[in-house]
């Protein structure tokens, strides 16, 4: 009996203490019901409690974004205010694609996409450039022929094949290079390929040549070495990328727009003091080898700005998408620099601005 009535107290006592464990752990649990902002962390490692606007922000991994990756990495755009998430895409047209269909805010594209869909009727406004300037940052890498160094020599010879990247700049530069070289439709085959399979195409010689930006062309050139040619015209094309945001987002989200613009100009202030810490944060974003990165760095002045040659190259592609059958040739060519506001980057720093007043 004695025994039994033991057992009963040690059943009651842990009975007891199930109890109690069990109110403290529904308690916490509706406490964090109650605050479900208390510790969440976003996907971009921040902080949410902060209140702080979120965007997101559709990039290519490619060393164009440079300016963007080193502004996410050293934490500039959210100490400006604005918290983003960077969603990446294979291509920048991928990414305004999605920026027009609506799945993200902001989308970092070449500006011959952006033409060709201001020319389909698509309202976009730039905010800014992500470089100032490229230099020969698409060029035509051919494998070499004898001791032909004239590309209209080159051409001439034989009808090539040449791969590019169909709907971009590389489409642009190409159709550039053929008319200043006077190379006639005939005389080549265009085709289209993905950027990262042409410097194997290359190699194995399927293609005579590639018409494509770097890093791609880079990679070429150094797989290649004495068998490649590479055919540059800096004053012909080289690619900008800008910053693509939405009419209404001017007015509606004009201070996440200016916090954008911060973190930039913070991140080109940021690479030029700090160039090889910016390379290594490149390195971890595109896992590219380090000599490739060293090999095309000065290819680009990483700074936010808006400048002339933007609109100039803006009215030569408006005449290339009407030549080519891009859009019908009834399609009226817009003012470019109505799809431009500048307002945005003047108030940051008015030296970054470099527009005609027209």
């Amino acid at each position: 009996m004695v025994r039994l009535q033991l057992a009963m107290r040690k059943t009651w006592q842990l009975y007891r203490r199930f109890i109690l464990l069990f109110s403290v752990s529904l308690f916490m649990m509706l406490a964090l019901v109650a605050c479900p902002n208390g510790s969440e962390v976003s996907t971009n490692g921040s902080d949410s409690s902060n209140n702080q606007s979120q965007v997101t922000v559709g990039i290519q991994v490619s060393p164009a974004m440079t300016l963007v990756m080193v502004a996410q990495e050293k934490g500039f755009f959210q100490e400006e205010g604005v918290n983003v998430e960077i969603k990446e895409f294979t291509a920048g047209k991928f990414a305004l694609q999605a920026f027009l269909g609506g799945s993200i805010d902001f989308a970092v594209s070449g500006e011959v996409p952006v033409a060709l869909a201001t020319l389909q009727g698509n309202k976009i406004r730039v905010v800014s450039q992500v470089v100032e300037d490229t230099t020969n940052e698409v060029r035509v890498v051919a494998l070499k022929d004898g001791e032909l160094k004239d590309p209209t020599e080159y051409f001439k010879k034989k009808r090539r094949k040449l791969a590019t990247s169909i709907g971009g700049g590389p489409e642009f530069y190409t159709y550039e290079f053929l008319k200043r070289y006077q190379i006639k439709d005939d005389e080549i085959e265009i085709v289209s390929q993905k950027p990262e399979d042409m410097p194997a195409a290359l190699a194995s010689g399927s293609v005579d040549a590639i018409s494509i930006f770097d890093p791609f062309a880079f990679i070429a050139e150094k797989r290649l070495r004495e068998r490649a040619i590479t055919f540059t015209d800096p004053e012909l094309y080289s690619e900008f990328y800008v910053l693509d945001a939405r009419p209404e987002q001017i007015e509606q989200q004009s201070e996440e727009i200016e916090s954008l613009l911060k973190g930039l100009k913070r991140a080109g202030e940021f690479i030029d003091e700090n160039p090889e810490e910016a390379k290594q944060i490149l390195q971890d974003y595109t896992k590219l080898e380090r000599d490739v990165i060293d090999g095309i760095w000065n290819n680009f002045v990483f700074k936010p700005a808006l400048t002339q040659k933007l609109i100039d190259y803006w009215n030569a592609q408006g005449d290339w998408a009407k030549e080519t059958g891009k859009v019908t040739p009834e399609t009226s060519i817009p003012n470019f620099r109505d799809i431009v506001d500048s307002s945005f980057l003047e108030k940051v720093d008015p030296s970054l601005v470099k527009l005609n007043n027209s």
